[in-house]
This record gives structure tokens, C-alpha cells and sequence, in this order.
């Protein structure tokens, strides 16, 4: 039971706390959709299904038409059953793709579209519809007697693409879709919108429309205001300036317009990566990069400069002399910004914004979704984990796929939410399918024993190895990250799988949140004269063993952070005031870090340093901090929760999971 310093609350049984945190949260997201109970109607296929999810700016408000704006917006769900129509209020054209085919272009269309003119085999598929030009309306869907929608799996990331018409992909045959904003989204296996229209400036001048004031209106033209609550971009890409030299604009005007366009970005977007882009054909070069700079100065980190020397070839890659790209020089130019865009978002080093992509499978392959705190920086060739539960995620084709280990380790590697599987004491190309999958898209999940104590085994990832023409694609994720930061309670240490079997997991794992353990057994608090390491200070390291390198913690965002410290500070005579001051350091600098996050601070287990910790919560609270509590963990483990007197086993863990996950659900939403 979760209370604040000032005030008790009684103690409910955990189901009765998850049943209420369910209701409330169901209330409270249907709340923030702006539906209300009685209209919304789960599988039913109407513009107000909430299993209908809209990409890009959709002016949803009547509850009866969605309205498409800008340039490549699109609507996605799933349904059963064997046909799907859509219903278009006046002549449109658009694209529609099933269960991930090609997408089929319907012109001039209108009423009740058939979009299965040969009935789907029955079961669950997949839609996606694109909108291209005319009365670019959503109506709702027509499904199978007894058929319904169902959630659609979409990735939690989403880039901004904002410009011209390069960026809408003018004359390429499919216009948006040929573009390579909408190449590089696909490539990353990310949402993507488009904020571009043929003709518009950076600056508005002399009758050409600025996205510096336009970019956050809902519609391309209008002066409605868009609602940025509805979505948070994970990067924005601004490729602006090509059209403003016409309009005599000038160096200081652009340059001005553009720092303050960042700016104004990062006030709706605070924790998005912003890629101001070099345009082809080479205009405002310097004062794009002043402006980055200007923002960088400012304390701005993640503003980046993309230059796009050399990309494409003149006469080859251009439809015409204007500098629009044909569809081959829009793959190209997704293939160049993909790699830069996912290096940076992925947590690896971008060494030049010219950078090529790694080989699929390879360390520094975009796809690959490396969990935790990392060392991509030190080899190009190997990635090692640091602190304990850091895994990886990586979507793969073909029917087997491989691990590359440079030296014996044990892991555990989970194909496509199947068993997971204990390699123990492997070495080299290690075989994760010695009977093949069937053909198709598949997931894998590998993480690491903790290295720590007598066992040593080499964690370093070097690959995969793949079928021939196979490749790899970045899986859906959550878009929620919770870290616990702790000792060999929060490690998982006697349990039966470590850090997989530790409460940190079973929390992540229950949330549908990803999870780090930002932990280490025998970890004090404070760090004492003895030796013991203390959180405290190797917090904002990436080695909790060594006092250099600093981790980068713009590479991830926690939505909640837990912290179960104090154990062992007892044995390594650490005095109360010591504690309660390094406890209000530790909370200073995990807000720091997150400044959104929930902290949570666990009473811990063995009841030390309790009223410490309460007091250091309590001097957060009273200096502003809203968002961090105290957990008073009284009477959760007994004594056949525990393995010894300290730690707890698989069901003491899951005991904690069951106690500490709706706590944390309640204040986060997952």
C-alpha cells in the first residue's frame, strides 16, 4: 500500500486494489480520448472505436467523420472475419493495406468501399488505410455479421517529418507514400505523420505560408490550434528552407525564424530528438546550423544537425531541376536518415549524420532495441550490458536466426512470446533454432546472467546470424519504461532466473512496460569507506563499478523509477544522518533525470533506515516534488517468501510484484 508522508490509508487486498485501479484507469483513458462511456463503442467500427487508432492530425470532434489533415495521415486497426469495407462520405482517393500486403490504390471512390473484393481467409488481419487527395473523410468501417475490431499493434514510437513538398513527396507517383518521410517511419518501424505541403516556407513571407507559425495548427491551412496532447513525437525531422530563398527571406530572418522554431518545438515535444536536416539543395546551410547550435547552447541536447552532402546524384535521383526526388531518391534519402534517426533513438553513437546503417543483426542495426543501460560506444563490434536485466529486442525474417557470443556466457533468449530458453556455459555462433520456424516475422528477446560475484561470464553481443535474404525489423514496444534501482533484492539474487524471476521484471513484464534493474547485490546507499558501492553516486554511471564513464540519460526516459536502498547500509556503519542526506541526493538526481517521472521509495524489506527514507521523502514533497512517494512495504513477505532472512524467492517476488504493481499502474496509467 502506497501512502504519502502525511497522511495513512487503510489497506485493501490486492485484488480489491487492482479491481478499483482497473475501473478508474478505463475511466480515466476513456476520459483523456474524449469519448465518453455511453458513445464508446469497443469493435464496432465506427470513428469513435477506440480500437481504431488515427496516425497524424485527424479532426475526430463530430464522433461521426474523421477528418484527414496534412499529408499522409492514415487510420489502423485489426478485425475478424473474412471481409472489411469503408464508408467515404464524397469521392476520395486512398490506399488500403491488409495483413501487411501492398497497399491498393482505390480512385475516385465513394460510399461503401469494398476493401475485400476476395473474402480474407477467417481469423484476425490487419488495415491500414492512407489517405491521397479529395474528400479525405473516415467514415467508419462495415465488417462480417459478429466480426469486431481489435487493437491494433502499433509501435509506441512516432516521427515527425516537417517541410515542403520533398517532404510530401510531390511528383513521385504515390506522392506521401513514395516520400522519404514515409520510407524512413516504415524502415524503423515506427508511426510517422507528415506536416508538409508543396510551396510552404520556414518563414512566412511574401505569400508563402511559414510552418514556423503553421506547423502547429491542426490543418495545413486554418488557424485552429492543434491539440499536442493527442500525441507525443519521438523525433521531429524539419527539412525546411529550400522554398524561403524565393521569397526573400534572409540569412539573419531565417536563422532567427529557425532558432525559434526549435524552440517552440521542444516546448510541445520535451522529450523528442529534433533533426534539423540539410536541404538538398543546400540552402541556409549555415544558419540551420547556427540555429542548432543557439538551441545546444541553451541546454538543448537533443537538437541534432543532419548533413545530407552527397546523398543523392544529380540528374538520377531528381524528377526534375527543382530538386524533388524521383521514388529512387526517396529510398535513397530514407536509407542515408533511417540509420542516423534509429542510432539516436536506439541509444548508439551516431559517429557522422552521414553514417550507413548497419548490417541487419549487427551491433548498430536501428532495429535492434537494446533495453537498459548499454556500452555501444566503446566497440562498434560488441555491446555490453551493464547492471542487472538489460536485454534486447529485435524483429527478424526468415525460419532461424543465431547469436554471436565472443566468450562463454549463460542467456536467455525467448522466440515470438514462446517458453524462454536457458543457454548455459555457450560460446560462440550459438544456434536459437535447431528446429527452423515457419517462414515469416518472428521476435526475439535475449538478456544476459548478471555478471557479478564468482560467476564472470562474457556478456558482449556481436549479432545474429540470419537465413540468407533475410532482415530484420524493429518490433513493437511499449511505450513505457519503469526502472528499479536497488541491491541483491532488486538484482533477483537465490532466485531461480535472476533478474528475469526479480520483482523489477515481473512488474515490467505485467505493466506492458519495458524495465531496468539499475541494480547490484550487495549495493549500499551510501558509499561506504569499507567498500561498499554506493547508488547514490554510481546512479548516473554506466558501470556500477566504475566511476567513469558517465551513463547518458537522455538515451531513455523512466516513467517511474523505484528505489529499494538501505539493507545493507546498517552493516557498513553508515550513520541515519548520512543516509537521510545521500537518500534526498539520490531523489535530486533521479528527478533530474526524469523530470516527469513517479519515485517511488520502498520501506525496505528488513524495515532499516525507515523513518530516514520517510523524512527524505517527506523534504522532496515539502520543496515542491509532487510526484514522489513512500512505500510502506509492512508485512508483505513472510517467511515463506524468503530464502534466507533477506531474500526473497520466485514467490516472494512475485508476492512483491502483486503488492507493487497497481501502486505503480495507478500513478503512471499502465
Amino acid at each position: 500500500m502506497q501512502t504519502s508522508p502525511h497522511q495513512a490509508r487503510p489497506r485493501p487486498s490486492g485484488r480489491g486494489v487492482a479491481a478499483v485501479l482497473t475501473a478508474a484507469l478505463v475511466v480515466c483513458l476513456l476520459s483523456l480520448a474524449g469519448v465518453s462511456r455511453a458513445h464508446a463503442a469497443p469493435g464496432d467500427g465506427s470513428v469513435s472505436d477506440p480500437n481504431i487508432a488515427y496516425v497524424g492530425r485527424w479532426d475526430t470532434g463530430s464522433g461521426t467523420t474523421a477528418v484527414a489533415n496534412w499529408t499522409g495521415a492514415y487510420v489502423q486497426t485489426s478485425f475478424t472475419g473474412t471481409t472489411v469495407k469503408v464508408k467515404a462520405r464524397d469521392a476520395v482517393n486512398f490506399y488500403a493495406s491488409i495483413d501487411g500486403g501492398p497497399d491498393v490504390f482505390h480512385a475516385g471512390v465513394r460510399g461503401t468501399v469494398n476493401l475485400t473484393p476476395q473474402p480474407l481467409s477467417a481469423g484476425t488481419h490487419t488495415l491500414r488505410i492512407t489517405y491521397r487527395s479529395g474528400d479525405t473523410v473516415f467514415q467508419g468501417l462495415v465488417l462480417d455479421s459478429g466480426a469486431r475490431t481489435v487493437a491494433p499493434d502499433t509501435p509506441p514510437g512516432l516521427i515527425e517529418f516537417v517541410g515542403d513538398s520533398i517532404t510530401a513527396g510531390a511528383l513521385t507517383d504515390r506522392l506521401a507514400l513514395d516520400s522519404y518521410a514515409w520510407k524512413t517511419g516504415e524502415r524503423l518501424g515506427m508511426r510517422h505523420t507528415q506536416i508538409a505541403r508543396a510551396g510552404y516556407c520556414l518563414v512566412g513571407q511574401s505569400g508563402c505560408t511559414g510552418l514556423s507559425s503553421q506547423f502547429f495548427r491542426t490543418a495545413s491551412t486554418g488557424s485552429q490550434s492543434w491539440d499536442f496532447s493527442r500525441y507525443q513525437a519521438s523525433a521531429v525531422v524539419i527539412n525546411l528552407g529550400t522554398n524561403d530563398i524565393g521569397h526573400g527571406v534572409t540569412g539573419a530572418a531565417f536563422q532567427s525564424a529557425y532558432t525559434t522554431f526549435l524552440r517552440d518545438i521542444r516546448a510541445k515535444y520535451p522529450n523528442a530528438v529534433l533533426f534539423a536536416v540539410q536541404t538538398l539543395k543546400k540552402r541556409y546551410v549555415t544558419e540551420t546550423k547556427a540555429a542548432v547550435n543557439a538551441r545546444t547552447t541553451a541546454g538543448d541536447t537533443k537538437v541534432r544537425y543532419v548533413d545530407t552532402t552527397g546523398w543523392l546524384t544529380d540528374g538520377t535521383d531528381y524528377e526534375d531541376g527543382n530538386g524533388h526526388p524521383n521514388e529512387a531518391g526517396h529510398t535513397k534519402f530514407a536509407n542515408r536518415l533511417a540509420p542516423v534517426i534509429g542510432a539516436v533513438l536506439n541509444g548508439t553513437t551516431t559517429r557522422s549524420a552521414s553514417a550507413t546503417a548497419a548490417a541487419p543483426g549487427q551491433p548498430g542495426d536501428p532495429n535492434i532495441k537494446f533495453v537498459g543501460r548499454w556500452d555501444t560506444t566503446s566497440s562498434a563490434t560488441a555491446y555490453t550490458p551493464y547492471w542487472a536485466g538489460a536485454y534486447y529486442r529485435v524483429g527478424f525474417t526468415g525460419r532461424t536466426v543465431q547469436l554471436k557470443q565472443r566468450g562463454t556466457i549463460d542467456f536467455w533468449a525467448r522466440i515470438d512470446d514462446g517458453p524462454v530458453k536457458f543457454y548455459d556455459d555457450v560460446k560462440g555462433t550459438v544456434n536459437l533454432t535447431p528446429t527452423a520456424l515457419s517462414a515469416g516475422r518472428h521476435t526475439l528477446q535475449v538478456n544476459y546472467q548478471v555478471v557479478a560475484g564468482s560467476y564472470r561470464g562474457d556478456a558482449v553481443f556481436q549479432g545474429l546470424v540470419l537465413d540468407s535474404g533475410a532482415t530484420t525489423f524493429a518490433p513493437s514496444a511499449p511505450d513505457k519504461l519503469v526502472e528499479f534501482v536497488g541491491d541483491s533484492i532488486t538484482v533477483g539474487t537465490t532466485t531461480s532466473q535472476n533478474a528475469r524471476t526479480a520483482y523489477g521484471w515481473l512488474i515490467g513484464e505485467r505493466l506492458g512496460a519495458e524495465h531496468t534493474q539499475i541494480a547490484q547485490g550487495g549495493a549500499c546507499l551510501v558509499a561506504a569507506a569499507d567498500g561498499c558501492v554506493g547508488l547514490e553516486r554510481q546512479f548516473t554511471k554506466l558501470n556500477p563499478n566504475a566511476a567513469t564513464p558517465d551513463w547518458d540519460l537522455s538515451r531513455y526516459r523512466a516513467n517511474a523509477v523505484v528505489i529499494n536502498l538501505g539493507t545493507n547500509d546498517v552493516g557498513h556503519g553508515v550513520s541515519s544522518a548520512q543516509f537521510q542526506t545521500a537518500y534526498s541526493s539520490l531523489l535530486g538526481k533521479v528527478r533530474a533525470a526524469y523530470p516527469q517521472a513517479r519515485i517511488f521509495a520502498l520501506e525496505t524489506f528488513r524495515g532499516r533506515f525507515v523513518p530516514q527514507t520517510e523524512a527524505a521523502v517527506r523534504a522532496a514533497v515539502d520543496g515542491g516534488d509532487s510526484r514522489v512517494s513512500f512505500v510502506d512495504t509492512t508485512g508483505w513477505l513472510g517467511s515463506g517468501d524468503l530464502t534466507d532472512s533477506v531474500h526473497p524467492n520466485d514467490q516472494g517476488h512475485r508476492v512483491i510484484a502483486d503488492r507493487l504493481a497497481p501502486i505503480i499502474a495507478a500513478r503512471i496509467g499502465a
